[in-house]
């Protein structure tokens, strides 16, 4: 029976919320704006000097020089030295010889020479000031540099704790669960910096050739923590409550793993939709609700992070993941019915999802980038069980490698065995033609 979503107030207000966000023709404020009595233009003095806490992890930008977070504000100074307490948000922007201190790889080493020679360049640090801090989301750092339109470029960190207080200690005990974890995958070469991308979003050692090659297959949603990373998880839950025996134990179960890999994974635009999303369904099935409308929780989610996300609006991955979405939900049954005629079951279902998400994202990929893969549908097809396999078995050789250390290393060979198989596949996808306005 077909449902007239034009009833539906969620729908509605779902898409004059795109219109308004999208066409153009209206400016949103923003909801965390810096304010503060110093560094204003009446003043005339420049703003220097900023202090509060990272509420996001730092990622490495693509040129590679810097890593970019967000900084809630607490305090501020200016050039004339005066300061002031101060709030809202700024993108700060961490030099690579100071966020890759503690990087596997950089340990002591390579990353100490480089932050000399960016101290050197630009005098910006003391002889007195030498102790390197780790940048996780929860602490607290205080940065000298220049503020700019487009955020605060650190020239270095004169101070960072981390409060002792329940969220503070739980913050910190997470910025050395994710470095410890970035050892263990950094040991295990290029196979580890796939896992490492697939599991917690940090990049920076996912193989450069091969992150082009999934951009190139039309591959990239892959590599951007989302549903299908958060749905595995869930499903690892939920095998383990039946297994319990107590529906209330399996919903119970279903909700930590989601939790804890949100809290350890980090928000990204994306993942917080598939969070809430899931969420959702969760709820849905707890209060009995057999077939919940699809379309109409991603509606909700849409402008539930919306309203308390409002800076992820205009980001890419927030873009691209709910337009993939509604693309499946709106014409996934349609694609459906055309597929099953030719394919079995699992893959028809698996061609008419990746073909719907196609036909929202490429208009949107044209307009963004200039090019689109429309290879995209077959290869999201054929490379989606490889990688579902590829993180089940780290996972099992994750926790295998941390109860026996002496594992570590034959997981390591195993895990590269597979991702050989996975890079040849997507490099072969990648030599495909895409869609370009140039």
């Amino acid at each position: 029976m077909a449902v007239n979503y034009f009833r539906k107030p969620v729908f509605i207000s779902a898409l004059i919320c795109c219109f308004v966000f999208y066409s153009g023709l209206f400016v949103l404020p923003q909801k965390y704006p810096m304010r503060s009595l110093v560094g204003s233009e009446k003043t005339g003095a420049q703003i220097v000097e900023i202090s509060g806490n990272l509420i996001t992890s730092p990622a490495r930008m693509g040129t590679g020089s810097y890593y970019s977070a967000t900084l809630a504000l607490d305090c501020v100074a200016d050039a004339r030295n005066i300061s002031s307490s101060a709030r809202g948000r700024v993108k700060v922007y961490i030099p690579s010889a100071l966020a890759e201190a503690y990087s596997p790889g950089k340990l002591f080493s390579e990353a100490r020479r480089a932050r000399k020679t960016f101290v050197e360049k630009n005098n910006a640090l003391s002889s007195r000031e030498t102790a390197v801090p780790l940048f996780e989301s929860g602490g607290h750092y205080v940065f000298r540099g220049k503020l700019t339109k487009n955020g605060f470029y650190i020239a270095t960190c004169t101070g960072s704790h981390w409060k002792n207080t329940p969220r503070g200690r739980l913050s910190h005990f997470r910025a050395l669960c994710r470095l410890h974890f970035k050892r263990l995958m950094y040991s295990w070469g290029s196979g580890g910096g796939l896992l490492l991308a697939l599991l917690s979003g940090t990049k920076e050692y996912t193989n450069q050739e091969t992150a082009k090659a999934f951009r190139l297959a039309g591959l990239s949603h892959i590599l951007a923590l989302s549903g299908m990373h958060l749905s595995m998880f869930s499903a690892i839950a939920f095998f383990f409550g039946n297994k319990a025996g107590v529906k209330k134990v399996s919903f119970f179960l279903r909700i930590s793993a989601l939790l804890l890999f949100v809290w350890f994974a980090g928000f990204s635009p994306s993942l917080i939709r598939a969070f809430i999303c899931s969420i959702l369904m969760i709820a849905s099935s707890i209060a009995g609700v057999k077939t919940p409308d699809m379309l109409c929780i991603l509606c909700f989610s849409f402008l539930l992070q919306s309203a308390v996300f409002p800076d992820d609006i205009y980001n890419q991955a927030f873009i691209f993941s709910y337009s993939a979405l509604a693309g499946i939900l709106v014409f996934g049954r349609f694609f459906n019915f055309i597929y099953a005629k030719l394919f079995p079951y699992q893959i028809s279902r698996a061609l008419s999802s990746a073909t719907g998400a196609q036909t929202f994202t490429a208009p949107i990929s044209l307009k963004l980038f200039g090019s689109a893969s429309p290879v995209g549908i077959l290869s999201s097809t054929v490379i989606s069980p490889f990688i579902t396999c590829f993180i089940y078995t780290g996972l099992a050789l994750i926790i295998l490698s941390l109860i026996f250390p002496v594992m570590a290393k034959p997981s390591g060979i195993f895990i590269n065995l597979q991702y050989t198989v996975i890079n040849y596949i997507v490099k072969f996808f990648s030599l495909a033609p895409n869609w370009s306005l140039t």
